[in-house]
């Protein structure tokens, strides 16, 4: 599994630019990396804060979903209301994480800002 591959899993080409951009803008970010993971059916894009998985993007043929994981939620910069506030279709898993179908670049650029508002 590389990020090919994972990029490979997106059919529409406004979900292809919006996992570049998500990919793009979190990697290049001082203190974030990114890893491909394969698990069975699901594979993901993580996007590590150092030691803690914070992010992830999780590739669908016409769009990427988003999450924020508990990690980041725990530092107290980003809460299911603040992405609500910004993004109305936002939800909360039943694990207490937040995400997010992006399915343009623009939105992927919006929701990059927010995310790495306090990074």
């Amino acid at each position: 599994m590389n990020l090919n591959d994972l990029r490979d899993e997106i059919i529409a080409a406004d979900a292809k630019a919006a996992f570049d951009v998500l990919l793009d803008g979190f990697s290049s970010h001082h203190g974030f990396s990114v890893q491909p993971h394969e698990q069975g059916f699901l594979n993901s894009l993580r996007i590590w804060r150092e030691a803690d998985f914070c992010f992830a993007a999780i590739p669908n043929d016409e769009w990427v979903l988003a999450y924020v994981r508990k990690p980041e939620l725990r530092r107290g910069f980003l809460s299911y209301e603040s992405v609500v506030a910004e993004f109305p279709d936002a939800r909360l898993t039943s694990q207490g994480e937040v995400t997010l179908r992006i399915r343009d670049a623009a939105t992927a650029e919006r929701w990059l800002s927010v995310a790495l508002a306090n990074a």
